[in-house]
């Protein structure tokens, strides 16, 4: 055992994954790339992911188990990979299985073969045992398959671990840090080679040592490299030594007959113009495409259950912080790191960790290129948004610099949607999005903060983050009913924010009330409508225990409280609500913006679930301390509200007269 060969920390930090309290088992990813072993145009995969995503995790597994100089019988045994895989687990993939859904089919096409001999219909009962014994048979099958692949390859061949992050800051140039990280080669080879002749005549370049190594013994490695795209995307060295590290790794690994298998790790995928001309020799799967490998790097749904030991409540805040990213199909992705430092320290916080990428967001909001900023705040507020991305890579990043980000503002704006896609897929490759269906996302609340912290630094858009900031506030007065209140928080936003020559629109007064009401969403289903042509937006915030208040908000602008009031009542949004078991009460909220004076109106009817009147309260805003013709309209609309709601509450029929 050495650093590189059969590395001593990576058998170490395997055995301290498995004595964790929330430990993981993804061991049966083992049995996927023994499959591989051997097979050329297949044996070397590339894993980019996020960080704290379990990659270097599982080059730890993978160096535990493939080592000769490591006895991993008795680390293993505790483990699934050694068992087989148990009758669910099989089934739970037979969806990416090539073989297991056909060989159920050609069980029920023998039984119906049978069915039709005895000319005989099959009670169904009996058929359906039939089919479970020889599926049971089958299943017994593959799980003494995997347990023999897996007894093959252990302990079979020395591995190489090779982090290229590891010290390579001490270094000015490439060269020194690969002579380097050959030095610790060197003593390796002394340890587990002690009699070999290439000690003799040691070449400065490492493929050169390995390729005569296999030479004189025959014997071949599995190859871990993690963090391979550290050196390019910490922008080390010069651009041309990084091209030179591109063509280090591509004769390291391509065609090399010491190669048995190769796990290479990173953030940053390879990329296509890297693959063509030099590197193409892996199959690559990254946040854009892994349909192989996705549950084997984050945790899955099931798994962050389990952790919760089934514990609904706990599984539930958990979700809401840390899940959201989502595999090809759909699939529900947790932040591994996230969720067992929340389990660990037993709080639901932010334990986001990748502070300086995240300054890249920022830039990117600052230059607006394609109205990107406007699309954030959608994102935040919890859209999804429909774009094609194309792979993002080394390539890219070798491109890059702070004047080619800054000179994407000055090119041809007809240009402006491909940045927009390449600055997007950026965002997914580093974590900070999801994507699936070909829709962008932000993944969890714990991203959010993040974007949160990103639009804050924005003046354009710190009036927003300044509003979801005062959200529950805003939520509470609109519990209190306290129409005014309410009303004071959106003039004070607007006054922090709009300037005289400002457009308050249709789209903006929208924005501003999602952003105050930011805040609803952890306990509100948010579903609005907007009408076509008439100024007008509805809210109902249909809340996640029903038998808390429903909500009903009419937004006009330039226009009344009250006729926002008798759109509600006329469009009867409150209609059957009770017969989907809403109990809760119901609050009636019609809003108006006079945009020319800044100034906000507000009528909150409050009613039981069978619409019987409770209360109302009225704000209409005044120049002076004397009462405007529209404060004596209001108290006028309160009084009729009153009156007439003794005959008509339960008919559902509007309540407020028109003017």
């Amino acid at each position: 055992m050495g650093i590189i060969i059969d590395s001593v920390d990576m058998q170490g930090k395997f055995e301290n994954l498995l004595n964790q309290d929330y430990f993981v088992d993804k061991s049966n990813i083992i049995n996927k790339f023994n499959d591989l072993i051997n097979k050329d145009g297949r044996k070397n995969v590339c894993i980019t992911k996020p960080r704290r995503f379990g990659k270097t995790s599982i080059a730890a597994l993978l160096v535990t188990y493939y080592s000769k100089g490591i006895d991993s019988q008795e680390i293993f045994n505790k483990c699934k990979v050694s068992r087989g895989i148990d009758y669910q687990e099989l089934f739970d993939i037979k969806k990416t299985s090539k073989n297991i859904e056909s060989t159920i089919k050609k069980l029920k096409k023998k039984i119906e073969k049978k069915k039709e001999k005895n000319e005989k219909k099959i009670n169904k009962e009996k058929y359906e045992k039939e089919i479970k014994i020889l599926i049971k048979e089958e299943v017994e099958k593959e799980i003494e398959k995997e347990k023999k692949l897996y007894k093959e390859f252990q302990g079979k061949y020395h591995t190489l671990y090779f982090n290229f992050s590891y010290k390579v800051n001490k270094y000015k140039t490439l060269n020194e840090y690969l002579t380097f990280i050959n030095s610790i080669l060197k003593e390796d080879i002394k340890k587990v080679y002690p009699k070999t002749e290439i000690l003799n005549s040691y070449s400065n370049e490492i493929e050169i040592n390995l390729k005569n190594l296999f030479i004189e013994t025959g014997e071949k490695f599995v190859i871990i490299i993690d963090e391979w795209d550290y050196i390019i995307s910490s922008m080390i060295f010069t651009h041309e030594e990084r091209n030179n590290y591109i063509s280090f790794l591509k004769d390291l690994i391509k065609d090399q007959a010491y190669v048995a298998f190769v796990y290479m790790t990173g953030i940053i995928p390879i990329a296509k113009k890297l693959s063509q001309s030099t590197i193409n020799c892996f199959d690559e799967y990254s946040m854009l495409n892994d349909k192989k490998y996705y549950k084997y790097f984050g945790f899955t749904e099931q798994e962050v259950r389990n952790l919760c030991d089934n514990d609904e409540e706990l599984y539930k805040d958990i979700e809401n912080w840390y899940k959201g990213y989502k595999a090809f199909n759909g699939e529900k992705i947790f932040n591994p790191w996230s969720v067992i430092h929340a389990l660990d320290e037993e709080e639901i916080q932010n334990y986001w960790t990748q502070t300086g990428h995240f300054n890249e967001v920022i830039n990117i909001i600052d230059f607006n290129i394609g109205g990107v900023k406007d699309e954030v705040l959608d994102l935040m507020l919890g859209k999804e948004i429909s774009i094609k991305l194309t792979k993002y890579g080394a390539e890219d990043l070798q491109e890059e610099s702070e004047e080619n980000i800054r000179n994407l503002i000055n090119k041809q704006q007809n240009n402006n949607n491909e940045k927009k896609e390449k600055l997007y897929t950026k965002m997914v490759t580093y974590g900070f999005l999801t994507y699936c269906d070909g829709k962008i996302s932000i993944p969890n609340n714990e991203l959010k903060i993040k974007f949160k912290e990103a639009l804050e630094e924005n003046s354009d858009t710190r009036y927003y983050t300044d509003l979801m900031d005062v959200s529950n506030e805003m939520l509470d007065n609109t519990f209190k009913r306290d129409a005014k209140a309410m009303c004071k928080t959106l003039e004070e936003a607007h006054l922090n924010k709009i300037k005289p020559r400002d457009k308050m629109d249709h789209g903006n007064l929208k924005r501003v009330i999602d952003f105050a009401y930011y805040n609803a969403n952890n306990t509100y289903k948010i579903v609005k409508e907007v009408g076509n042509g008439k100024a007008n937006i509805n809210y109902i915030f249909y809340p996640k225990n029903k038998m808390e208040p429903l909500i009903i908000i009419e937004l006009k602008l330039n226009s009344s409280a009250k006729n926002a009031l008798d759109q509600i009542y006329e469009k009867k949004y409150y209609y059957g609500l009770k017969d989907e078991g809403y109990k809760g009460n119901y609050l009636l909220i019609g809003l108006n913006l006079n945009s020319e004076r800044k100034l906000y109106s507000c009528i909150i009817n409050e009613y039981n679930c069978d619409m019987k009147f409770i209360s109302s309260n009225t704000y209409v805003p005044i120049k002076s301390e004397k009462r405007s013709i529209n404060d004596v309209e209001g108290d006028v609309i309160a009084k009729r509200l009153r009156s007439n709601t003794k005959n008509n509450a339960n008919t559902g029929d509007s309540i407020i007269e028109n003017k």
